[in-house]
């Protein structure tokens, strides 16, 4: 395979030691080009390695290709579009993005070959620190958890590519076999669980440096694990496709006690609460209140020229002007999202805005000025957007205003209640099922009594339509909402049942349905790898 022998003669001698580091606490001048067997023979060099094994999750690019493949832009396309979240803009037709949320993605796709690569040099690179690391003399507690922070990050860049790609080339060693095929899921899953095992029993409750893994990020990506296991299996997701992407070896009535003890876990015991501002979650400067909720974030850096900003400037931010804080709106949502919340939801009137304009008010947040977009009354109007996550006002920031230097969570404490409910409610507890979804609600709901008029409107007695919808308007755009409805086997109706005529935006939703097929729950793999290793593809590119 011609990515890998790139990844271990290129990437590991040198991007490893040049990329700039993803918190300030690390920024270190880099070794020279010459000197690459120096990197692990000490432990500030290890340190630099481990550096560059967090870098992978938002790099602005990897040895000057694969441009913001990852949380930087790539993976919200991915994992986003072409839902009953959001859809391509219509008229938006540029070939890298508009696919993802039109669904007519290829194995053609740069930005899907671009993903695969990242993922996988994030990998070789923390093979090649668990090789190094024990030659390296340093303290043995701190070589402890550089390992564990280390499987936690090959744990995480496998799951990603996993539940994009299904069955992937496994590799352990820096030493690639470039004839590695693809293997099955379950060959697959067994390292990913083996690797956050490893991180869970290893690292501390708190990281010593902020954004580093700890180890209830570590349960936090477990529990994903284990439902994602657990649900693909019940609902026969992939049955009669490709067999290394078959979920018939799960056990998931194993699968889910072990989701609900690790949630319980974590609920109990990770000290993480849902912080009382639920817009605090998504706006560049509440860094407190996010860390209160959050597992695992990938940080936006806060050293200009560092290489490690966020991008939601695409799609993940009001339509508007840039000084306000506006966004382009590649991606916009559709009628039904509006639809899924009752009036007085809190949550509808922050995800779902109109555009964010220089003539707007402001408000102040902790002492930063924000524009406040035009409210949204209905699914019509024409300046719909995702206004989830906020930028500040432009003359605050001593970045380019296209970027953001906040930090995006990954995985936070109301998806891991809602985890639990859904584990509650395969083991047998409906009650305590929907007593969490009823804790979550808990947080946006105005009064007691708003609370039990939400709860009485949300309630369904499906309780997984149910589950399904609490998490849709409590996660939206952030991630997993295409997971959702693949792993509950609901993606091809949901995508079936959208209509043109429900919102602004909704005129796409032909086009969606017309490309859409079972299949394409796989991302294809890229037809450089095809051509170069051979790998099998997936069925239907």
């Amino acid at each position: 395979m011609k990515i890998y022998k790139i990844i271990t003669f290129l990437i590991i001698p040198l991007v490893l030691i040049t990329i700039s580091s993803c918190t300030s606490e690390l920024d270190t001048q880099p070794y020279s080009f010459n000197t690459v067997d120096k990197l692990y023979t000490s432990a500030s060099g290890a340190e630099l390695g481990l550096t560059g094994c967090y870098n992978i999750l938002n790099a602005e690019n990897i040895q000057e290709t694969a441009w913001a493949s990852t949380f930087v832009a790539t993976m919200p396309f991915m994992l986003n579009g072409g839902t009953d979240e959001v859809v391509t803009q219509d008229g938006f037709t540029d070939p890298s993005w508009a696919p993802f949320g039109n669904g007519s993605y290829t194995q053609q796709n740069p930005k899907i070959k671009d993903n695969w690569f990242a993922l996988f040099a994030g990998i070789n690179r923390v093979n090649y620190l668990l090789e190094k690391i024990d030659g390296v003399e340093m303290d043995d507690v701190r070589r402890n958890e550089i390992k564990g922070e280390a499987h936690f990050l090959r744990g995480t860049y496998y799951f990603y590519l996993a539940i994009e790609f299904g069955g992937l080339p496994i590799y352990t060693k820096s030493d690639v076999d470039l004839d590695q095929q693809r293997q099955s899921l379950e060959l697959v899953y067994s390292l990913i669980i083996d690797d956050f095992n490893i991180a869970y029993n290893t690292l501390n409750d708190r990281a010593d440096k902020i954004g580093r893994a700890n180890k209830w990020s570590a349960a936090g990506y477990l529990s994903k694990v284990y439902t994602y296991l657990a649900s693909c299996k019940t609902n026969n997701v992939g049955q009669g496709g490709l067999e290394i992407n078959s979920f018939g070896w799960v056990d998931a009535n194993t699968m889910y006690k072990n989701a609900f003890n690790v949630t319980e876990d974590i609920i109990a015991k990770s000290g993480l609460k849902l912080t009382e501002n639920y817009d605090y979650l998504f706006r560049e400067t509440t860094e407190d209140a996010k860390y209160e909720e959050s597992l695992f974030s990938v940080l936006g850096s806060k050293t200009v020229g560092n290489g490690n900003l966020n991008l939601y400037l695409f799609w993940q931010i009001p339509v508007g002007q840039a000084g306000a804080g506006g966004g382009y709106g590649w991606m916009r949502p559709v009628g039904e999202l509006f639809n899924k919340y009752d009036e007085s939801d809190i949550r509808r009137s922050h995800n779902l805005t109109q555009s964010l304009l220089l003539s707007n008010p402001t408000e102040s947040i902790e002492g930063i000025t924000y524009y406040i977009p035009i409210p949204l009354t209905d699914p019509f109007q024409n300046d719909l957007c995702v206004g989830k996550f906020r930028y500040r006002a432009a003359d605050q920031k001593d970045i380019s205003s296209a970027w953001s230097d906040g930090n995006f969570s990954l995985i936070r404490l109301a998806d891991i209640i809602l985890l639990n409910a859904e584990s509650r409610y395969f083991n047998g507890d409906e009650a305590g099922a929907r007593e969490r979804l009823r804790e979550v609600r808990a947080r946006i709901a105005l009064n007691a009594s708003n609370l039990n008029t939400l709860t009485t409107n949300y309630y369904n007695s499906d309780f997984v339509t149910e589950l399904l919808e609490s998490r849709s308007r409590e996660l939206c755009f952030e991630g997993w909402r295409r997971i959702d409805l693949i792993r509950f086997g609901k993606i091809d109706q949901t995508i079936a049942s959208l209509r043109s005529d429900k919102g602004r935006w909704n005129s796409i939703v032909p086009l969606l349905q017309a490309d859409w097929k079972t299949e394409k729950m796989w991302f294809p793999i890229p037809q450089s790898e095809i051509d170069l290793s051979p790998l099998d593809q997936n069925p239907g590119y």
